[in-house]
C-alpha cells in the first residue's frame, strides 16, 4: 500500500488466481460428495414470491456492488493509472462476465457442500429418531428394529396416528430442505457451515488450511482494492502537504481502519459486523452510484461522454449502452432504494440473535441507540456528495483547476512507457506545472490530439483521461 499500484499491483496477481485454484480443487471435491445434488438442486429451484420482497433486490444489488466493486472509488482510483487509449470498454465487459462466472461457480461449491452438511444432519436426525423409536418398542404392525430403513420410518410418519407417537417420544421432524432453509449466511457461512463440513471431509486439516488461505487472500485482494481507492484521490488533492506522501497516507489509513476493526473482534462483534455490512454496505453504496451515473450523464453530459468513450476505444458507445446508462440503471437505482426505505420504514429494522434455550437464531428489534447508529453509518456516506457540493458552491472548499489541452507525440500520456505508478490527476498536474507556459503546444500538429474540458467532474480520472 505505501508504494502505490507499484507493489500491490504485482501482489494481486497471486492474491487473485489462488482464489480460483483453491475454488477449483474444492468444487472437484464438493461435487462428489453426498448430498450435493440436493444442494444444487435447491441451489437451482427459484422461489417467486421472495422477488416482492424489496430486501431481497437491495441485497442483490448490494453484492453486485461489492463483487464489481461498484461506487467504492477502487475501480476509478486503478483505472485512472491507465493509458489515455486503454479499451475500457473491453475490460468493463470482461470484468463483469468473469466476477458473474465466479459467482455461478463459487456458488456451485457453496450449495454442494451446504447440501452435504443438510444431509449429514438429516441423516443424524433421522437415526436419533429410530434409536428413540427402536428404544421404545412402538412398532406398528409389520414393523420392527431390523427393518426399520430411512424409508421405511418415512412411509411410518405418513401413517395416521403417528403424531402422537412423536409427541410422545420426543421425536424431531427430520427435513432436508429444512435444513437447507436454516443454512447460515454471511460469516456464518464462511466460519461456521463451510468449516463444520469441511471437518467432516477426509483429509480434513488439508481442506481447512487452503480453504482459510483462500479467505485470507480474499481479503487482502479487497483491502488493496478499498484502500487504493481512498488513498489514491487523497495524494492526488493533497489538500495539505503531508498528504502527498503516500505511505503516510496509507500507513494512517491502515492505521485508523486497524483501530475502528477492533470493535468487530469482541464479544459482540458479529452483530456489529451484521450491521456495518447490512447498513454500511447497501444504502450508501446505491445513493453513491446513483449520483455518479446521475453525474455523468445528465450533469457533465452523456454527448460530451460518449465522445470521450469514442475517444478512447475509436467508436461512439451503442444504443443499448445509451438506454442503461440514461434511463434502466438509474431508474432501477431509485426503485430500489425508494422501496427498501419504505420497507424498513412500515417495518421494524430487525437483526438476528442466537437464542440459548431454542438453538436457533430469532429475530430481534435494533433498540434506539443502535438505529441512531444505522443513521450516523448511512448518512456519514450518503451525504458527502451533496455536502462537498454545497462547500464549493459557497466556495468553501476549492480545488486549484489542471490546465492541460492536448496530448501530444513524446508527452507522458501518449509513451508507450508511461509511468503506470502516478495517477493520471498526478501526471497532469505535474505536466501542467512544466508547460505552464505553453497553452497551445501541439494544438496544430498531425501529433496531437485534442481533449475535451472534463469541467472538473472527475470522469477523465475513470477513464484514463485527464480531468481538468
Amino acid at each position: 500500500m505505501c508504494n502505490g499500484i507499484k507493489s500491490s499491483g504485482k501482489v494481486v496477481y497471486f492474491t487473485a488466481t489462488f482464489p480460483y485454484l483453491v475454488l477449483v480443487i474444492f468444487f472437484v471435491r464438493a461435487v462428489t460428495l453426498k448430498g450435493a445434488g440436493t444442494g444444487l438442486k435447491y441451489m437451482f429451484t427459484p422461489k417467486m414470491e421472495r422477488l416482492a420482497d424489496p430486501q431481497v433486490w437491495l441485497d442483490a444489488a448490494t453484492q453486485i456492488f461489492y463483487s464489481l466493486g461498484l461506487a467504492f472509488g477502487g475501480l476509478i482510483a486503478f483505472a485512472s493509472y491507465n493509458k489515455p487509449k486503454n479499451n475500457v470498454r473491453r475490460d468493463a465487459i470482461t470484468v463483469s462476465i468473469t466476477n458473474c462466472s465466479t459467482s455461478i461457480f463459487a456458488s456451485l461449491v457453496i450449495f454442494s457442500v451446504l447440501g452435504f452438511k443438510a444431509n449429514n444432519l438429516y441423516e443424524n436426525c433421522m437415526d436419533k429418531n429410530i434409536a428413540k423409536l427402536t428404544e421404545s418398542g412402538m412398532y406398528p404392525a409389520g414393523y420392527s428394529a431390523t427393518n426399520m430403513s430411512y424409508g421405511a420410518y418415512k412411509v411410518l410418519s405418513s401413517q395416521a396416528g403417528f403424531n402422537n407417537t412423536a409427541a410422545s417420544l420426543g421425536l424431531r421432524k427430520c427435513s432436508v430442505n429444512d435444513n437447507m432453509d436454516k443454512a447460515a449466511e454471511g460469516t456464518g457461512l464462511a466460519f461456521i457451515i463451510f468449516t463444520q463440513a469441511i471437518a467432516e471431509f477426509p483429509a480434513a486439516p488439508f481442506w481447512s488450511i487452503i480453504f482459510f488461505l483462500m479467505l485470507l487472500t480474499l481479503g487482502l485482494g479487497s483491502q488493496f482494492g478499498v484502500l487504493e481507492g481512498v488513498a489514491t484521490p487523497l495524494v492526488d488533492l493533497a489538500l495539505f502537504p503531508w498528504m502527498k506522501k503516500k505511505p503516510l497516507v496509507a500507513a494512517l489509513l491502515c492505521g485508523t481502519s486497524l483501530v475502528l476493526g477492533l470493535i468487530f473482534v469482541t464479544s459482540a462483534g458479529n452483530y456489529w459486523v451484521t450491521m456495518f455490512d447490512s447498513f454500511g454496505g447497501s444504502f450508501p453504496l446505491m445513493l453513491v452510484a446513483f449520483f455518479e451515473v446521475v453525474g455523468v450523464v445528465y450533469i457533465y453530459g452523456y454527448s460530451k461522454f460518449e465522445n470521450d468513450i469514442k475517444f478512447i476505444v475509436g467508436e461512439k458507445p451503442g444504443w443499448y449502452w445509451r438506454i442503461t446508462w440514461k434511463y434502466v440503471s438509474p431508474g432501477l437505482m431509485v426503485v430500489i432504494l425508494v422501496a427498501s426505505v419504505i420497507s424498513k420504514c412500515i417495518n421494524p429494522v430487525t437483526y438476528l440473535a442466537y437464542d440459548v434455550n431454542t438453538a436457533n437464531n430469532i429475530s430481534l428489534t435494533y433498540p434506539v441507540w443502535a438505529g441512531v447508529v444505522i443513521a450516523v453509518i448511512i448518512l456519514s456516506s450518503a451525504l458527502c456528495v451533496p455536502g462537498v457540493a454545497i462547500l464549493r458552491k459557497v466556495g468553501i472548499m476549492q480545488y486549484k483547476p489542471v490546465r492541460v489541452a492536448t496530448v501530444s507525440k513524446g508527452s507522458p500520456y501518449d509513451d508507450e512507457d508511461v509511468n503506470n505508478f502516478q495517477s493520471t490527476a498526478t501526471m497532469m498536474r505535474n505536466t501542467d506545472d512544466d508547460q505552464n507556459d505553453q497553452k497551445d503546444v501541439g494544438y496544430g500538429s498531425d501529433e496531437s490530439v485534442r481533449l475535451q474540458n472534463m469541467g472538473g467532474s472527475g470522469v477523465g480520472v475513470g477513464m484514463g483521461l485527464p480531468h481538468v
